[in-house]
């Protein structure tokens, strides 16, 4: 048999290692517990401990690698099995892979980005000195860490793993030697998130200029960790994924998960070679049941390792204690579990590798010296902080120095800024020869100023055409008041149709101007703004009788908005309202060649029940006085906006509509969600507002299949009007 590497670096060593305290006369050999990697496979390793408990079987010290650390720290921590199988069963794994903070709870700002539709793609201009970067990793892994945090009933507190209430190592890669190394003392969350950043899904974690992958790729089943801490026999639980029967028809990705697992199986087979005749190994036979990311089966995981750990039952039972003794060294552990928070904070530093102030990065963190830790409003905090889009990562730790208890918020820029690439894509079509695309790239540059200043700039190609840009700065920490000045060259396209709905002209505006405003943020769910703006332009006749003639027009006009945000989405809503109430006054004193005025006004409110939800919502627009020109004419036809209509196909100086919604959720992929549902709407476009009547309206009404991606909602329906025909719509990219 070939041993392992007696050698491992370690991180953060204090102290001599052990495994496990002993009363006077206890001279029972010590049991190590070696936990593998694996993924979701790794939930298995919950009926192990289960069963381990249940024949009275002493762990006197625990090591894991991955999802084998993030069980074994849980253990050690304090929890039993029971409550370690209830986290796994009912934690949405899969949305721990994305730090994306819950729409509701993002500022007005971000929540604001939904409606330029754009998202980022990971590349960005200028970062480190590079003039092209790529991100770390899909997720800086924040609320996996959060997670930890609640579980292990704890905060970010350095300590010794020794005094946990089992001794604990945690095991990691790093990534610039690819040697393991073992974490014996800091957060013990850190150490359960950097023993699992999975390569190219979460960023690295640094501990001690160190900069750690998975332990998995190079100690899969820790089991030398184990006995240098001090442990006679060794228990390893090996759930590993071994290697696939690939052909020359291999795919590239078959190959390069078959060169993953070369690390992973090479390293197992290393350590699972050097088990001696008084140690025991178990192997859940997982293979073509559970996937590494099959984290939907945790209860096929379960009861596969239960399987296991009855298999092991017979050889376990020679390590088992007589009750007495086991309940004496149940309550031992039970007493060295440490308390978290208690301490007062004496101090606060800031740690800042980003363009934003000191002092803004604090305003995240609920911090008052002289009081106890919020470990839960510190949580948070970070989370929030991470919202703002630009910070590969912010972390606190809770440190002692001359018996002195204090926090450190280090915060890291992202390595692909401070221009980040952004794209977008809005589709639809009728299949009826309708049909319209407009496919956007935008660079955000974040942050200019210390308080989080920023600037956009998007060009869009397709039928509507536009080059715009964006600039905002906010004047206080909160982030209360701001300035924005916006504009650039846009394009806008109206479809003229007839009472068949043929459509008979096709309309393009152009125009190129800008808007001035200041905006006050009162919250996170309200937002005032107020300004003016001024845009010169022409209108002419795409499609359609070639001699009607080019119309060339001024625009000046005050405008003022309000806006109510506490919608969970502006594509699917579930929970939550929305409303957007504003005034357009063209005025001939900014430079308008008309003089009219506009009042608008969208309310939309959802509520779910389980996977059920339903929507309701109100608009209504108005031309208030004079006659808005065909550039400010309102457009209907879509989902939402009577969805019987084929997008553009009713224009009007006025209009008005009603709608309620349902929709069933069919499932979530990485928190996106997958739903089938239907509206039913009531309303019409009036030329003259006087013409408006409740009676006059027009019934409407959709059924759709839809997936909330990453770029957009991606929808399949069809609509309905009453005394019209149906219309088969495709979209994506389209919008409440």
């Amino acid at each position: 048999m070939q041993a392992a590497e007696p050698a491992v670096p370690v991180v953060m060593q204090v102290g001599a290692m052990h495994c496990g305290e002993r009363a006077p006369g206890d001279t029972r050999p010590r049991i190590g517990l070696a936990l593998g990697g694996g993924g979701a496979r790794g939930i298995a390793h919950v009926r192990i401990l289960k069963q381990l408990e249940a024949l009275h079987f002493p762990v006197d010290c625990i090591a894991g690698t991955s999802a084998g650390a993030l069980v074994g720290a849980l253990y050690a921590s304090g929890s039993t099995p029971a409550q370690i199988e209830q986290l796994v069963l009912s934690t949405e794994w899969l949305s721990l892979f994305t730090d994306t903070l819950p729409r509701r709870d993002r500022s007005l700002r971000r929540k604001a980005d939904d409606y330029a539709q754009l998202a980022p793609i990971g590349i960005g201009l200028g970062g480190e000195g590079k003039a092209v970067a790529l991100a770390a990793g899909v997720s800086e892994g924040e609320k996996l860490i959060a997670l930890f945090e609640r579980a292990t009933g704890g905060s970010r507190v350095s300590g010794r793993f020794d005094d946990l209430p089992i001794p604990f190592r945690a095991v990691a890669t790093d990534i610039n030697t690819g040697k393991p190394v073992v974490l014996a003392e800091g957060s013990v969350a850190m150490a359960m998130r950097a023993s699992m950043s999975l390569p190219g899904i979460f960023r690295p974690v640094v501990i001690q200029d160190q900069v750690l992958l998975d332990g998995g790729l190079s100690n899969q089943v820790p089991i030398d960790v184990v006995r240098a801490m001090g442990a006679d026999r060794v228990i390893a639980v090996d759930v590993g994924t071994p290697l696939s029967a690939l052909d020359r028809d291999a795919s590239l990705v078959d190959v390069i998960s078959q060169l993953s697992g070369f690390l992973t199986t090479r390293s197992a087979q290393q350590q699972l070679d050097s088990l001696g005749q008084q140690d025991l190994l178990i192997a859940p036979d997982l293979t073509g049941k559970v996937a590494t990311g099959d984290f939907d089966k945790a209860p096929e995981a379960l009861q596969i390792g239960q399987v296991a750990a009855e298999r092991a039952a017979p050889a376990l039972l020679a390590f088992a204690q007589p009750p007495e003794t086991y309940d004496r060294l149940v309550l031992q552990r039970a007493q060295r579990e440490r308390p978290v928070g208690s301490d007062r904070i004496a101090f606060v530093e800031v740690d800042n590798h980003t363009g934003y102030a000191d002092a803004l990065l604090l305003s995240y963190f609920p911090v008052e010296i002289g009081a106890p830790l919020d470990v839960a409003a510190m949580q948070d905090g970070v989370l929030r902080a991470y919202g703002m889009g630009t910070l590969a990562s912010i972390n606190y730790e809770v440190k002692r120095r001359d018996g002195r208890t204090g926090v450190v918020v280090s915060a890291y820029a992202k390595p692909n800024g401070p221009a980040y690439l952004e794209a977008g894509l809005s589709l639809s079509n009728d299949l009826e020869g309708g049909h319209q695309s407009n496919l956007r790239a935008g660079l955000l540059f974040s942050p200019l100023s210390a308080y989080g200043a920023e600037a956009r700039v998007v060009l869009q190609i397709g039928n509507e055409p536009a080059l715009t840009g964006q600039y905002y700065h906010p004047f206080d920490l909160q982030g209360r008041y701001a300035f924005q000045v916006g504009g650039g060259f846009q394009t806008r396209s109206f479809n003229l149709y007839d009472d068949d709905g043929n459509k008979t002209a096709l309309y393009r505006v152009r125009r190129t101007g800008a808007t001035v405003a200041a905006v006050r943020n009162v919250s996170n769910v309200l937002a005032l703004t107020a300004g003016v703006e001024r845009y010169r332009g022409n209108a002419k006749i795409e499609v359609g009788d070639p001699s009607i003639p080019r119309v060339d027009f001024e625009e000046g006009a005050w405008i003022a908005q309000a806006t109510l945000d506490d919608i969970d989405s502006l594509y699917f809503p579930r929970d939550g309202y929305l409303v957007n109430a504003g005034t357009y006054q063209s005025s001939p004193s900014l430079g308008a060649d008309a003089r009219f005025g506009q009042l608008d006004l969208d309310a939309v409110a959802a509520r779910s029940f389980g996977k059920h939800a339903v929507q309701l919502g109100l608009r209504y627009h108005v031309t208030s006085s004079g006659e808005a020109p065909v550039q400010n004419l309102y457009r209907l036809g879509g989902r939402w906006r009577l969805a019987g209509f084929q997008h553009n196909e009713l224009t009007g100086q006025d209009y008005a509509l009603g709608f309620a919604g349902y929709t069933y959720e069919l499932g979530k992929l990485l928190g996106r969600s997958a739903q089938v549902g239907g509206t039913v709407e009531y309303g019409n476009a009036w030329q003259r507002r006087s013409d408006m009547s409740l009676s006059d309206g027009i019934w409407n009404g959709s059924l759709f299949l839809g997936f909330d991606s990453w770029i957009g909602p991606l929808i399949f329906g069809m609509g309905f009007r009453e005394g019209g025909r149906n219309v088969i719509f495709i979209e994506l990219g389209q919008s409440l």
